[in-house]
C-alpha cells in the first residue's frame, strides 16, 4: 500500500490544491506543513532536489521507500495519466 505526503506550508495555495487534489481522488495522503521556517522549508526543497513548494512524496507503508512526484503540476499529471491507479492498489 502507498500513501503520500505533502510537504509545504499552510499559506501557500499550490499546497492546498494538491492538498484538495489528494481528497478528490481519495487517495490517502499525509500533510506536513512548516510553519515559521524558511530553513526547514529550504532543507526538505533541497533533500527532495525541488525549486519550490509543494513536495509531494509518494511512500511506500511497508518499506518507507519514497518517490518524488514533484509540485502540483507533477502530481495532477501524474493523476491524470492513471499512474496512481496501477500502483495505489490495496493487496490482500
Amino acid at each position: 500500500m502507498y500513501y503520500y505526503k505533502v510537504i509545504g506550508y499552510g499559506s501557500c495555495p499550490w499546497c492546498q490544491r494538491a492538498n484538495s487534489l489528494l481528497l478528490q481522488e481519495k487517495l490517502p495522503f499525509v500533510a506536513s506543513w512548516i510553519e515559521n521556517s524558511w530553513a526547514l522549508v529550504h532543507h526538505y526543497k533541497t533533500n527532495y532536489g525541488m525549486d519550490t513548494v509543494p513536495v509531494v512524496l509518494k511512500i511506500d507503508f511497508e518499506t518507507g521507500e519514497e518517490h518524488v512526484i514533484g509540485g502540483f503540476t507533477d502530481l495532477k499529471e501524474y493523476i491524470d495519466q492513471g499512474l496512481h491507479q496501477e500502483s495505489d492498489k490495496e493487496t490482500d
